[in-house]
């Protein structure tokens, strides 16, 4: 299971994720072991099945049981977010998945992030809302190696929804992913909503930061 207390990037970590400010407030439940497979860990083989993209389960010949574990991996997640936040605390928030690199329509699309916030705080009057989304789809950075895009790459093709901006988010926005990684796609979001809400407060809301071998 994923460890029932958050941990906060500070000081000794926060280099190894550097597009992170210090101002910037993230968030993570455990370690996922970039390199390594499931046998790095449980939250490395939670992050496999979580990540799983539809067509890579569509063509599988175990594809109910890749499915069966990926619903699995979003309960778990879900659950882990239901006992961090309080109904109060959730209340009080915005809940905003960053992009996933396909656009809706995509053939491997996956709302998995949107998913697992409403699972999560079903029952609570939650504001959860895909406010940011990529203007067109790109290779996800954990699949397309040194050919990955930049930050003004990225920001260039990441947008905020006009149509879902209204209403205002609430007092804080809480920006979610799964992996914190370089923290490039966090840097892009932040960016987006601080243009159309400056001074909001954000917090980066992860499942697992990447630690690589040499860390």
């Amino acid at each position: 299971m994923l460890p029932e207390r958050l941990t906060w990037v500070d000081e000794t970590n926060r280099d190894q994720h550097h597009f992170l400010e210090v101002a910037d407030r993230c968030l993570f439940f455990g370690d996922f072991f970039g390199g390594r497979d499931w046998s790095a860990g449980h939250t490395n083989q939670l992050i496999r099945n979580y990540k799983r993209t539809p067509q890579e389960i569509a063509a599988s010949i175990r594809a109910r049981q890749l499915q069966y574990y990926k619903d699995q991996a979003v309960g778990e997640v879900a659950a882990a977010l239901r006992k961090a936040f309080s109904a109060a605390a959730v209340e009080a928030r915005t809940f905003v998945p960053i992009p996933t690199s396909k656009v809706r329509g995509d053939p491997d699309y996956c709302d998995r992030l949107e998913r697992t916030l409403r699972l999560a705080f079903q029952g609570y009057n939650a504001d959860l809302r895909p406010i940011l989304r990529q203007t067109v789809s790109t290779e996800a950075d954990h699949r397309s190696g040194r050919d990955r895009k930049s930050y003004q790459e990225l920001l260039d093709i990441t947008a905020v929804d006009a149509a879902l901006s209204d209403p205002e988010p609430r007092a804080e926005i809480v920006l979610f992913d799964d992996v914190l990684t370089s923290g490039k796609h966090f840097r892009v979001a932040k960016t987006r909503i601080l243009e159309v809400w400056p001074g909001r407060p954000i917090l980066g809301m992860f499942i697992a930061r990447c630690v690589h071998a040499r860390d």
